[in-house]
Parts: C-alpha cells; sequence; structure tokens
C-alpha cells in the first residue's frame, strides 16, 4: 500500500521486478479526489498509466462501490495464468466514502483467459533446439517450483544424453 504520488511511484521498481520473476503482489495505492484527477493536484501522479507496462493490469477505481470486486479481480489477475503484479488506484472520494457492502460480488474480468499451457509446436521446437546443442544451459525460474515441473528439470539434468561430453 502506498500513498499518492511519490509514494505510489516508488512501487514502480518493485512491480516491474515482481513482473520479471512472476511474483502475484497486488498493489493498492491511494490518490486525489476523483474531481482533481488532471489538475495537476498536489500529489497527483497517473499512477495507473505509469505501471501498465510493469503489471498484469492497472486498475483506477473512483466508485466506492467497486473497491471490493476490483480488489477481488485484482488478486484473481495476480495469482492466475503467469503471476505478475496488479496495482489498483483508489480516488480519495472513493476511499473515504460509506459503502454498505449490499452488492453481489462479481469478478469483472472480461476476456481475461490466462493460457496455462505451452502451444505444442513451441514444446517441439524447444526439444528441437535442445537435441541439436552442442553445450546447452538450462536457465530454469521460480516459474518451474511453483508449476510443480523442478521433478521434470531435474530427471533431464540427470538423463544419461544430459552426462554425455561435449567433441
Amino acid at each position: 500500500m502506498a500513498t499518492s504520488g511519490p509514494g505510489a511511484t516508488n512501487l514502480v521498481t518493485p512491480l516491474a521486478d515482481a513482473n520479471m520473476d512472476s511474483i502475484p503482489i497486488v498493489a493498492i495505492t491511494a490518490n486525489v479526489p476523483s474531481a482533481a484527477m488532471g489538475s495537476d493536484a498536489f500529489q497527483e501522479a497517473d499512477i495507473r498509466s505509469i505501471t501498465m507496462p510493469v503489471t498484469k493490469h492497472s486498475f483506477l477505481v473512483t466508485d466506492p462501490n467497486q473497491i471490493e470486486a476490483t480488489i477481488a479481480s485484482a488478486f484473481h489477475l495476480a495469482a492466475s495464468g503467469r503471476p505478475g503484479p496488479v496495482l489498483v488506484d483508489v480516488s480519495k472520494d472513493a476511499l473515504t466514502a460509506l459503502v454498505t457492502g449490499d452488492a453481489p460480488l462479481q469478478l469483472a474480468l472480461p476476456g481475461y483467459h490466462p493460457r496455462t499451457t505451452a502451444a505444442p509446436e513451441a514444446v517441439s521446437d524447444a526439444i528441437d533446439l535442445m537435441l541439436k546443442a552442442q553445450r546447452p544451459v538450462l536457465y530454469v525460474g521460480g516459474g518451474t517450483v511453483r508449476s510443480g515441473a523442478h521433478q521434470e528439470v531435474l530427471r533431464l539434468l540427470r538423463s544419461p544424453a544430459s552426462q554425455s561430453s561435449p567433441p
């Protein structure tokens, strides 16, 4: 969580790092009142636009009745598909408004269908490249452990074909 302006912009580097490392994070920032947005108000920053290149998605919430569903959507986005950071920026008037909480919770994620399996042709191409390589190097990230594929990687590394010495 961070305040508006400099507080929010200080999150950009950690969000970019989380994006590169596939770390699911939900960052929540406060912003100026919605009526003041776009007026260069004190400590105003368009953090939603600033973070779009380094997050899976960046939300701007100005309706207090949308906070709950947006936060739920952010957690779903951060953890599904390839994990990564999501930012939720909330205007001050939305943060300070009273809400009843009677509205049914619905995730607003139209068109979001993360790819959770590799394309068969991409897997085939990767296998061909590995078989042709004279000195292959595997650079394996944390997603291997998170997805449960680490045992397969260890099995590959211990296979007789990977133990042969280069010509």
